[in-house]
């Protein structure tokens, strides 16, 4: 054998010895399911707001003029937090209306994350602060990484006036619009108001102040609690709204956070259904305890679907990676769904017609232990049944796959869900 490959093997073995390492540090983050309750804020209608009204948005196109007309309404002040706000045609019609409010003088901040605006001019945000809009980046890598870099703000967040909030999975970017892979780019956000939106107001300050230097007074915690939310701006609800009775709870999680209250809410869910529980994820990395739970509720009798993109979006190795998750679960009796139309980017859950949830988490462990992450967790049957509907009318542009289909797969395709498995926490 010759040097060089003696030198490739080494490498590769000491590459995958270091995956294995990540593997057992990032087990021990994890909190066994029977200390959930020790979680500062457990899944629980306790901590739930209830005067909240709730609309569904399933693609970008129907979201973003509702946005914008929300935004020009505002009349105190507007917070704007999204990982990827790029500067493609889109991105501009959203940055000229928050640059008019602005100059009408209302407070604007804006909070996005420094990893996918590396591929942003900067001076696209550079001219919003010209304009009197407030604006903070989070976790620069250049000039000098750090052991934090990899630390990512993936919060979708909109706070108009305190009265209307948005969250879940969609970004600022014309290629949302356009769609991939012949077909459309499938998303699901919320519009709400009511008293939940002063809970994730919370969760956009406190990242607000962890930016900001002690001598940044003009900080917007002055708002805080003070939004009269007894009616919304002038713009009219979204057309199918809920009645104003969704209990709303809001998780957040941070990556200093030594427990992950996002992932162990999911869990919770999964523990708790006794007829179904659907799942859209645009990747699929779970951690043993939330595969353990899935497999689980299959074998006590729970109708439980995975819905995952037939093509991925991102690195092949995620795609690979992802697929190497499916044989416990298809051996327990999950239903697993390939998306085939375009790619779906909905992180959505919906359980037993009794609740469900929306938000930034995907399933995977860049979500649960390296992200800034914020889901709403809904308790509302109407809503849970508008949300079984949007899958199960997605289930129209999908094909199942079963066991014979994992047992027929290419050699290339075991070869590589072999390979990458390992790196799963890395990516």
């Amino acid at each position: 054998m010759k040097i060089s490959q003696i030198i490739i093997i080494v490498a590769l073995a000491l590459v995958i010895i270091g995956a294995m390492v990540c593997d057992i540090v990032r087990r021990r983050k994890y909190t066994p399911s029977a200390q959930l309750n020790e979680l500062k804020q457990p899944l629980s209608l306790e901590y739930a707001t209830r005067d909240n009204t709730v609309d569904t948005y399933t693609n970008i196109d129907k979201l973003i003029p509702q946005l914008l007309r929300d935004i020009y309404h505002a009349k105190e002040y507007v917070l704007f937090q999204f990982f990827k706000f790029e500067n493609d045609s889109l991105g501009l019609v959203v940055r000229e209306e928050l640059i008019n409010k602005a100059q009408e003088g209302v407070p604007i901040y804006v909070i996005y994350d420094a990893f996918p605006g590396a591929i942003v001019d900067h001076s696209f945000f550079r001219e919003m602060q010209l304009y009197g809009v407030k604006v903070h980046r989070y976790n620069p890598i250049f000039p000098l990484p750090s052991a934090y870099s990899n630390n990512r703000n993936h919060r979708k967040i909109v706070v108009i006036d305190g009265k209307i909030g948005y969250i879940g999975g969609m970004n600022i970017a014309q290629r949302y619009l356009t769609g991939v892979h012949g077909g459309d780019w499938r998303d699901t956000h919320l519009r709400i108001t009511g008293t939940a939106c002063q809970d994730l107001q919370q969760v956009f300050l406190d990242d607000w102040r962890k930016l900001s230097s002690a001598a940044d007074i003009d900080l917007p915690t002055l708002y805080l609690g003070k939004a009269d939310t007894t009616s919304v701006s002038p713009t009219q609800p979204a057309k199918g709204a809920q009645p104003a009775q969704s209990a709303i709870q809001i998780i957040a999680l941070d990556p200093e956070d030594s427990q992950s209250p996002i992932l162990h809410a999911m869990i919770q869910m999964v523990d708790a259904a006794r007829q179904y529980i659907y799942i859209q994820s645009p990747y699929f990395l779970p951690p043993e305890e939330l595969q353990h739970a899935l497999c689980q509720a299959a074998k006590r009798g729970v109708d439980v679907r995975l819905m995952i993109p037939k093509r991925g979006d991102r690195s092949i190795f995620i795609f690979y990676a992802s697929r190497s998750y499916l044989k416990p679960l298809l051996a327990a009796g999950v239903k697993v769904y390939f998306h085939t139309f375009g790619f779906i980017h909905a992180k959505a859950w919906v359980a037993d017609d009794k609740i469900a949830t929306v938000g930034s988490s995907n399933i995977d462990f860049r979500s649960f232990t390296q992200s800034s992450e914020v889901n709403a967790f809904i308790y509302d049957e109407a809503f849970a049944q508008n949300m079984q509907k949007i899958f199960i009318d997605d289930m129209h542009h999908c094909h199942m796959i079963s066991q014979d289909w994992w047992q027929q797969r290419s050699f290339k395709e075991r070869l590589l869900q072999v390979i990458v498995k390992p790196f799963a926490h890395l990516l």
